[in-house]
């Protein structure tokens, strides 16, 4: 029997007899030099972000090594040698993944619901966010699906821990807008989980103001949605993955591939879940309430209204009449 060969498709290798994804990494003795390292990092073409919690290390390496060194051949420092050495032989170990290549193994139009389920997270080297497929069945069984993931370094200098998941839950809500331009189907419902109450109270706001940083992105946030929105628990993000680095070997037994245990479990009624800023009078991105007082200055004009507030005629004719008197007593003769 004649063996089906393994297709390149952009980058990636396909393996047409088990119709999954796979990588063929050919990882040469380059010099160690920042050209050298940033030539291996980019060798290892991940358009998916399937090994993005692999390729995150590679690009915080090479931040770590060339910080010093300008010169893109200059050698870089002999005491790095090690780890970066461990981190480039241990990419050999992605021709053992094999990915499916379909999200889920079900027709879809057969399915009762789809969601479109999309986490994030953030550490403070790295923001990351990944989605799932998640399709519930005619017969009760939640099927998940690895659909897209994405890794990137955080910005120097490194902002707060709260700034970073927000920015962590902004990839989030570009990654959903692009995968739903692409699919070709449209989910019953598009879902967001974070592991930061701090940032899901930024998102959920109504009474406070926010300085320009965090303010932006919370805006960019709530243009596409701000009530879909949920707290998971770090054990339960696999974005967590993403921001923290797993080695290529213990990558396939983590959840970065299935979604956590609770996506596939049947569905149940859905809560609407509110946040509230977490110590907002202390928080530095959050703007100090103002108090402002407004004093309003009225002519009142004499008229007969201000007779009311005598009880008796006669204390009226006298009130005139002292009035009368005091305009005569102070007029020029």
């Amino acid at each position: 029997m004649k063996r089906l060969p393994v297709q390149r498709s952009l980058g990636l290798c396909w393996s047409i007899a088990t119709d999954t994804f796979t990588f063929q990494v050919a990882v040469s003795d380059k010099p160690f030099t920042r050209r050298g390292v940033l030539s291996t990092v980019n060798s290892l073409f991940n358009p998916l972000g399937l090994v993005a919690p692999v390729t995150i290390r590679g690009q915080a390496l090479l931040r770590e090594l060339s910080t010093d060194t300008l010169d893109w051949d200059a050698e870089l420092p002999a005491k790095n040698v090690v780890k970066w050495e461990t981190w480039k032989n241990s990419l050999q170990d992605l021709s053992k993944l094999h990915l499916s290549r379909s999200y889920v193994h079900q027709s879809l139009s057969n399915a009762i619901q789809t969601e479109l389920c999309l986490f994030s997270d953030a550490s403070n080297w790295a923001i990351g966010a990944v989605a799932y497929l998640r399709v519930i069945t005619t017969d009760g069984q939640c099927r998940v699906g690895f659909v897209l993931g994405k890794a990137k370094l955080a910005p120097q200098p490194e902002p707060t821990i709260p700034r970073l998941e927000l920015c962590g839950a902004v990839l989030g809500v570009e990654m959903a807008e692009y995968i739903l331009d692409e699919l070709d189907f449209k989910p019953d419902a598009v879902k967001f989980y974070c592991d930061s109450k701090v940032a899901l109270g930024y998102i959920h706001n109504n009474s406070k103001r926010f300085f320009v940083y965090i303010h932006n992105r919370v805006h960019r946030i709530r243009k596409t949605t701000s009530q879909l929105w949920h707290f998971v628990p770090t054990d339960q993000n696999p974005a967590n993955l993403a921001t923290r680095s797993v080695p290529v070997s213990r990558l396939v037994d983590t959840m970065w591939f299935t979604g956590p245990a609770f996506l596939h479990k049947p569905s149940q009624l859905a809560t609407q879940e509110t946040f509230e800023l977490i110590e907002s009078e202390t928080d530095v991105d959050v703007r100090p309430q103002l108090t402002i007082l407004a004093t309003h200055v009225s002519d009142d004009e004499l008229n007969s209204e201000r007779f009311q507030r005598f009880s008796t005629w006669e204390s009226l004719l006298r009130g005139v009449a002292f009035l009368i008197h005091q305009i005569r007593s102070r007029s020029p003769n």
